[in-house]
């Protein structure tokens, strides 16, 4: 006979991606060949099931997620302190819906329910999902890879950048995301990015006329003070001479709005052995503490202030993506 004992539902860790919790249920089912002890529902519309088996195998399983079967993945086995041997851990992987919400999951052997559970969660496709199954045997240029330009503007960006004086230079403004939302509220905003395939076929109609593309050398082609002040958002960590990039945003500009990864993120999620995948994207050449930022815009500015957008969680350690510098002249 089985046993089911009601799952108890918690939140454990907040996804930074998404600010919506992983759900995670502590389960006690007790079975002939052992015991189903906890169900992960992520937000990638991945399922983890883990628990024990006498015999030291893995459970025939099912999993279904609003009422759809999950795809069974691959299954692998746990080491369990606890366990006196042939019994052993086991840990088994389900691949369920990839977009829309999870709003029920149900686990079941040989058509009996084993445990029911009542969710309301995203699940989207997440950066990188081919590393789950991949077959081949990846190497470094495989997984520090960039990405196209996006194609709708950082809201919290967005919100800093509308309290700027106008006109606005976006330095590196990629597809045109924040000149377009800025022009569409009134803002008299421009941007300039490098010449280069991806850019030119991102760049739509209805910005491109307000949108500079050059070579990348500095001097930028604008006289001193052109503008009243510059966004460089997620730039400068990609810029080889990040000290004339600054230069330059002092030369063109009275006040600036710089943001850069967050490198304190790395030490801060050491305990949970974690490191937010975009700081070690391809192209990010210069890496920034507060102090090292400070100090690096202290050489062009008198003003300086900083901040922090995108707060995470893992684990109760709260983490930035992202350091804000609000800089004048």
């Amino acid at each position: 006979m089985y046993r089911i004992v009601r799952a108890l539902q918690r939140h454990v860790v907040a996804s930074p991606a998404l600010h919506d919790p992983f759900r995670h249920a502590a389960v006690a089912v007790s079975c002939e060949w052992g015991a189903l002890d906890r169900i992960d529902l992520e937000p990638s519309g991945r399922v983890l099931l883990t628990g024990w088996s006498r015999h030291g195998g893995v459970p025939a399983l099912s999993v279904s997620v609003n009422g759809e079967p999950a795809r069974f993945e691959k299954s692998f086995e746990l080491l369990r302190r606890d366990l006196v041997p042939p019994a052993r851990g086991f840990g088994a992987e389900y691949v369920g819906p990839q977009a829309g919400r999870a709003r029920s999951l149900v686990v079941q052997q040989a058509g009996r329910e084993l445990a029911r559970l009542a969710v309301d969660m995203p699940v989207h496709i997440p950066h990188y999902s081919g590393l789950f199954d991949e077959r081949r045997v990846l190497h470094r240029e495989s997984i520090y890879g960039h990405g196209p330009p996006v194609a709708e503007a950082n809201p919290d960006v967005v919100q800093l950048a509308l309290s700027l004086p106008t006109p606005v230079l976006d330095l590196g403004c990629g597809s045109g995301a924040l000149v377009r939302a800025l022009r569409r509220r009134g803002i008299e905003a421009y941007g300039i990015e490098l010449r280069r395939p991806e850019i030119l076929a991102s760049l739509s109609e209805d910005v491109k006329e307000w949108i500079t593309v050059y070579d990348g050398a500095f001097p930028l082609p604008f006289p001193e003070q052109r503008f009243r002040s510059v966004v460089c958002s997620e730039v400068l960590e990609h810029i080889p001479d990040y000290a004339a990039a600054i230069r330059e945003i002092a030369r063109v500009a009275q006040e600036a709005l710089i943001t850069v990864p967050d490198m304190s993120a790395i030490p801060a999620l050491f305990p949970h052995g974690v490191v937010p995948w975009h700081l070690l994207e391809a192209t990010h050449l210069n890496f920034f503490t507060q102090a090292s930022l400070g100090a690096a815009l202290g050489s062009a500015f008198r003003s300086i202030s900083f901040s922090r957008l995108g707060r995470f969680e893992i684990n109760g350690t709260p983490v930035f993506t992202s350091l804000v510098g609000r800089c004048a002249t």
